[in-house]
C-alpha cells in the first residue's frame, strides 16, 4: 500500500474537520432547542462558559456580533437565568457577563455523554500525538480570530 501524497492526507485532513465542525453545530442546535434558546444565545454562552466571564464588548469581538446584537443576546439569556452583569470594577460604565453556575450545570447533563466520548478517544493517544492534537486545535483556533484560544 503506498503513502497518500502530501494533497490527499491535506484534504482528508480537511474534510475531517468540516465533518467534525458540522457534526459540532448540529449537536449545538439541538442542545439549544432542547434547552429554549436559539443558537447564538448557546454560542455566546458557550463563550462566556470557557472565558470564565467577559465585558459585553469582548463578547461583540468575540463572537463577531455588534454591540447591540450582544446586548439583545445578553437580555434573553438573563431572562433565561444562564447569566448576571455585575458591575466592571476597571470601569463603572461597563459589566462584566458572567455565566450563572447552576443554570450551566443542567447543561452538564447534556454534555455528559459527549465528554465521556471524547475522554475515551483521546485515551487512545499517547502523549506526543496528544500534544500535537493540542497544538493542532490551539492554532486553529487562533487563526484569523481576535478571541483567545479556549
Amino acid at each position: 500500500m503506498s503513502r497518500p501524497k502530501r494533497s490527499e492526507m491535506l484534504q482528508e485532513v480537511s474534510t475531517a474537520v468540516r465533518r467534525f465542525i458540522a457534526g459540532v453545530i448540529l449537536f449545538k442546535l439541538k442542545v439549544a432547542e432542547d434547552v429554549g434558546i436559539n443558537a447564538t444565545d448557546m454560542q455566546c454562552l458557550h463563550v462566556l462558559q470557557l472565558e470564565g466571564g467577559a465585558t459585553p464588548g469582548e463578547l461583540a469581538g468575540w463572537s463577531r456580533l455588534t454591540t447591540g446584537g450582544v446586548t439583545v443576546v445578553l437580555d434573553r439569556l438573563e431572562r433565561g437565568g444562564f447569566i448576571r452583569r455585575e458591575p466592571n470594577p476597571k470601569d463603572r460604565r461597563s459589566w462584566i457577563i458572567r455565566p450563572v453556575l447552576p443554570a450551566l450545570r443542567k447543561l452538564e447533563a447534556v454534555y455528559a455523554s459527549k465528554g465521556q466520548a471524547l475522554s475515551q478517544t483521546l485515551d487512545q493517544f499517547d502523549d506526543r500525538k496528544l500534544a500535537v492534537i493540542l497544538d493542532f486545535f490551539q492554532k486553529v483556533n487562533q487563526a484569523g480570530t481576535d478571541r483567545p484560544s479556549a
